[in-house]
């Protein structure tokens, strides 16, 4: 599985094969009253005349094909970049639930539905005529880890990194781990997890552990649903105030918002705090970067998300290469360390979080040594990884420390320190 041997060939190829394309346009996206169907009426702010309190927010980066047939919720926030086309079929997303940067959600059949308080999450895509926590039960449910009973009565959603819903039923109280797949006519019961990279395409398949591709919900996880939902409503109602504030404030190179979490503030490149709204780009809130505004423009590609509203800061050395589609984010009081001549394939996503260790999350947070390899698709969560090193495509390291010199495969979970090693199934 780990090929010393081989990381510098894995991260020269890596870094060979980013593309820096000229600077593409976006559909903005667009907002109308009302119920909130997201046309022209109301940019970026859904319905313009809500108060922020309750608002929905739509990047303007965010992509949406035919607006008068995609509903929105009060307080939904849609990330940088995301895609909503409901150009064959009706798209509905309904209160407190959020779509996270690079998300793509391409409706066709019936439509898809997406209940209250459905986490999205990074580079999540959601395809055909699907339903995702629009029904299911709120327990009880039996603890896997304490064997206590509790129950979710405001229940939520989780569909994790870079995983694919196509054309399955999702109920509420339920996690789709990174990676992973629900495929056609699947219905994932309330109370079940799909583990990291597992494709499930029968209903026995969503429902029978002994199957080794779902586990039972825990307290742990309603917990982390419960605080991502909170953030992203913050997101709605921070992005909306910085928009009624001046339109600019919510494009390119910009401010986070000031929330209970989060300090604002701009980034800073080569040293120099930078304020770019026509950057192509979204660079926001307490990003620090060694290569200046001029080197980031030569060595990065396009619709790239380094968000650092949330967790802060991102300390980020100088960059080897960056691919399109990169996201950086990080959970709310942790920060980012990535190190020097980092090369990062299309749509990697390295996300900020502290290792879990004995069920607490007061580990090391998430850091990357020199001179490493990201491959296409590949997912860094709550992990360290050591310089020299190389993750390959469709590959997620989680919760664990690599040393320097080792190369991850690809299509491999790599997670808990290799307690646990499996291949991604799909």
């Amino acid at each position: 599985m780990f090929r010393p041997r081989a990381i510098f060939r894995a991260l020269a190829a890596i870094i060979l094969t980013v593309v820096i394309s000229t600077q593409l346009y976006i559909q903005p996206a667009f907002a109308s009253g009302g119920t909130c169907n997201p046309t022209v009426a109301n940019l970026p702010v859904c319905p313009s005349t809500a108060p922020s309190t309750s608002a929905s927010f739509i990047d303007p980066t965010a992509t949406v094909t035919n607006p008068t047939n995609i509903t929105l919720g009060e307080k939904v926030y849609i990330a940088p970049f995301a895609k909503l086309n409901a150009t064959n079929a009706p798209i509905s997303i309904a209160a407190d639930s959020n779509v996270q940067d690079q998300v793509n959600i391409t409706a066709s059949g019936t439509g898809v539905e997406i209940g209250p308080r459905v986490i999205m999450a990074h580079m999540a895509t959601i395809k055909g005529a699907a339903k995702i926590g629009t029904q299911g039960s709120t327990g009880p449910f039996t603890d896997p880890v304490s064997n206590t009973q509790f129950s979710n009565t405001v229940p939520e959603t989780f569909l994790a990194f870079n995983c694919e819903i196509d054309g399955a039923t999702v109920e509420r109280n339920t996690v789709v781990n990174f990676l992973a797949r629900v495929g056609p006519g699947v219905t994932l019961p309330a109370g079940k997890v799909v583990l990291p990279g597992k494709n499930v395409t029968t209903n026995l398949e969503a429902t029978s552990g002994l199957l080794g591709k779902v586990a039972n919900l825990t307290q742990a996880d309603v917990a982390l649903m419960q605080g991502i939902i909170e953030v992203n409503e913050a997101f709605a109602q921070g992005y909306t105030d910085l928009a009624r504030t001046d339109l600019t404030n919510v494009t390119g190179i910009n401010y986070a918002p000031a929330t209970s979490f989060n300090s604002g503030g701009l980034p800073k490149l080569a040293g120099v705090s930078t304020r770019d709204p026509n950057f192509r780009n979204r660079i926001i809130g307490n990003v620090v970067l060694e290569d200046s505004l001029l080197g980031i423009n030569i060595k990065t590609g396009n619709r790239i998300s380094l968000r650092a509203d949330e967790g802060e800061p991102f300390n980020v050395g100088q960059i080897a290469g960056m691919a399109n589609d990169v996201v950086f984010h990080a959970l709310e009081t942790t920060s980012l360390t990535v190190g020097d001549f980092v090369g990062y394939g299309p749509r990697a996503l390295v996300h900020g979080g502290r290792q879990v260790v004995n069920g607490v999350a007061n580990g090391p947070e998430t850091s990357i040594g020199d001179f490493v390899g990201l491959g296409p698709n590949s997912v860094i969560f709550r992990s360290a990884i050591g310089s020299k090193s190389a993750v390959g495509q469709k590959s997620a390291v989680f919760n664990s420390t690599l040393p320097s010199r080792t190369y991850v495969r690809s299509r491999v979970i790599y997670a808990d320190n290799g307690s646990l090693i499996s291949r991604v199934e799909w």
